[in-house]
């Protein structure tokens, strides 16, 4: 049976860096684990994870409303479509 383990705090904060968090959120997660909070440090990654996707749903909604109006230039008569 494989079992993965975490080799440092360095790496802790290395993924959570390359994920997003920011440094306020990456120390309280450090904390937690120094303390062996393992349950508040679920929470506080899966707050990170949350405001993450929020800001993915964002830019996919941007995205989309920039889809719709190159297609509506695009169906336009009075701009060449």
């Amino acid at each position: 049976m494989n079992r993965y383990y975490i080799r440092s705090e360095e790496e802790i904060s290395e993924n959570l860096r390359a994920a997003g968090c920011k440094d306020k959120e990456i120390t309280k997660i450090l904390e937690c684990i120094q303390k062996k909070e393992k349950r508040n440090a679920e929470k506080l990654i899966e707050l990170c994870r949350k405001k993450q996707l929020d800001r993915m749903h964002d830019s996919q909604s941007c995205i989309e409303r920039l889809d719709y109006l190159c297609y509506l230039l695009q169906c336009d008569e009075r701009y060449g479509g």
